[in-house]
């Protein structure tokens, strides 16, 4: 073991030495303070000490209220304590604290009423408040502020109830689709048994039915006629339109043509490009015009 390390251990033990010598101390300070508080008397005034009666006394009639003063001008209410109270019971002295408060109360109100006095406060009268208007405005915006989270999530909370009802009565259909289905073939099924116990044959004269594939049943038995249109009705028996029966259209085809792209009639190719015996037409100068100066 290093030096370093034997002095960091020494210093540790007396530390861990300090700590139980101020616990020790500590107990025997509260011991000795609870035996003081039971043996412990008023200490003697000391020879001093002036203790002047009469001057108290006197002092005190000077700063007392007269006996025959006005009520108004002291405005006590004495209220009699008809039991004790256990102080150290929380609910029964602030009950006590509540019902003196509530006797007063009621006594000056009534007193007041006697002598015919005005003692509410009126209603053009505003006392400065102890909070700011504007510190006032802020605990208004938090408390809308609080009260519209709570709207928030009890909407979202409804929002949740309700999908997860609506997923529980479209459960509920799909369920009862599928059972609806299976009665039908179970029916259909029994009708066969039924059919085939009593000699008819399915084959005579009764489509095959695929009940059980869940597909959906097709017109023609979904074969397709060469030569007949989608929209041909007639199963192609009608006579097909002729175009050229059509004097109107052939008109419009001779005059117009039929139609077709014509942008790029005017474009260049690779013959045209390479045919030069055509030449170049000349402009407003050719010919023995001459230009005016």
């Amino acid at each position: 073991m290093s030096l370093e390390e034997e002095i960091v251990s020494d210093d540790e033990m007396n530390m861990i030495d300090e700590d139980d010598a101020t616990d020790s101390e500590a107990e025997s300070l509260s011991d000795s303070d609870t035996e003081n508080e039971i043996t412990e008397k008023l200490p003697e005034p000391t020879k001093t000490a002036v203790y002047n009666r009469a001057g108290l006394l006197d002092k005190l009639q000077d700063i007392s209220w007269p006996e025959d003063v006005d009520w108004s001008h002291k405005l006590t209410i004495v209220i009699d304590q008809e039991q004790a109270i256990d102080v150290n019971d929380d609910l029964t002295r602030e009950m006590a604290l509540y019902n003196q408060a509530h006797q007063g109360t009621t006594q000056g109100y009534g007193k007041f009423q006697e002598r015919d006095e005005i003692f509410l406060r009126p209603a053009n009268y505003y006392a400065e408040m102890v909070k700011s208007d504007t510190h006032m405005e802020k605990v208004k915006s938090k408390l809308l502020y609080e009260k519209k989270q709570m709207e928030e999530s009890e909407e979202r909370r409804k929002a949740r109830d309700n999908k997860r009802m609506a997923k529980e009565v479209q459960s509920q259909k799909m369920k009862e689709r599928a059972k609806e289905k299976k009665d039908n073939i179970e029916s259909v099924k029994k009708w066969r048994k039924q059919r085939q116990q009593s000699g008819f044959s399915d084959k005579e004269g009764v489509p095959e039915l695929d009940f059980e594939s869940g597909k959906s049943f097709q017109r023609g038995g979904g074969k397709k006629r060469p030569g007949v249109s989608p929209g041909d009705r007639s199963g192609g028996k009608g006579k097909p339109a002729s175009r050229m029966n059509n004097k109107k259209r052939e008109f419009r085809d001779s005059k117009f043509g039929h139609g077709g792209g014509k942008g790029l009639s005017k474009q260049n190719t690779a013959e045209t490009t390479n045919d030069f015996k055509g030449g170049f037409s000349g402009g407003k100068a050719s010919g023995n015009k001459r230009q005016k100066r």
